[in-house]
């Protein structure tokens, strides 16, 4: 029964660690705290900050984490950004400790004249520094590789993600990998209200990967000023060990 539940928690943890790292490289047009990704950069020179408070709730247990994601604008095309926090647990298991931290990086690969229509790819690195014992981490180096569209019609922009995400780069093993599937909606009500949601899977590449989760959230984002955003998300899921409740709460600040 505890092994049982230490790997349930265990899974849990992986899925908040793989929540932050996906969501992040987000732009100033309203796209963190979404799992979803959009294909625009930092601007070149810019540093954007987006911190905040995260939950994911699967049954009795609680885990939370206070995830920092500082994203560098390389040049015109490209970014670089890292994520790290700390996170606990509340429930039948408490423990407290430092999550994996994970670098990304994205890139433009094409656009069009418009530039309503964009596409970018994304690479990220999670390093294994977090608890295996507490079932924070699974003690592995992980990769992840997106390919992300983004296309814009008036004050609505619609996100497209597909992925593919490789645990243990060690392991030559492939039936614990992850496809990853999304689409996310975002439409500005007007210069501070900005309304957005997305859906996305975890699907698993084989019979190791455990069973597929299917998520869905909503939110909304209030522009402060013209580089401090500030929002609030709120979700659930369907699938084996999945949480039935995220929440997010949190600011967007570019220098």
């Amino acid at each position: 029964m505890v092994r049982t539940m230490k790997m349930h928690i265990a899974a849990g943890a992986r899925l908040l660690l793989g929540l932050c790292v996906l969501a992040s490289a987000p732009a100033m047009n309203a796209v963190s705290p979404l799992v979803i990704d959009d294909a625009d950069t930092v601007d070149p020179g810019h540093l954007q900050l987006n911190a905040g408070w995260l939950l994911a709730r699967t049954g009795p247990v609680s885990l939370y984490s206070i995830p920092l994601n500082p994203v560098l604008g390389l040049n015109s095309r490209g970014e670089l950004g890292a994520i790290f926090g700390y996170q606990w647990r509340d429930g039948r298991i408490e423990a407290d400790g430092i999550t994996d931290p994970a670098i990304t990086t994205k890139w433009r690969l094409w656009q069009t004249e418009d530039n309503n229509f964009k596409v970018s790819a994304r690479f990220d690195l999670k390093v294994p520094t977090a608890s295996e014992h507490n079932g924070f981490g699974t003690g592995k180096t992980d990769t992840g590789v997106v390919l992300i569209a983004t296309g814009c019609w008036g004050p609505t922009c619609l996100d497209w993600n597909i992925g593919y995400l490789a645990n243990d780069l060690s392991d030559t093993v492939f039936s614990d990998d992850h496809w990853f599937l999304g689409q996310a909606v975002r439409h500005e009500l007007n210069k501070r209200w900005t309304i957005i949601g997305e859906a996305f899977a975890l699907l698993p590449q084989g019979d190791e990967g455990g069973s597929a989760n299917f998520h869905l959230s909503v939110g909304a984002q209030l522009t402060v000023r013209e580089n401090f955003l500030v929002s609030a998300l709120i979700g659930s899921a369907a699938g084996s060990n999945s949480p039935d409740l995220t929440r997010y709460l949190g600011f967007t600040l570019v220098y």
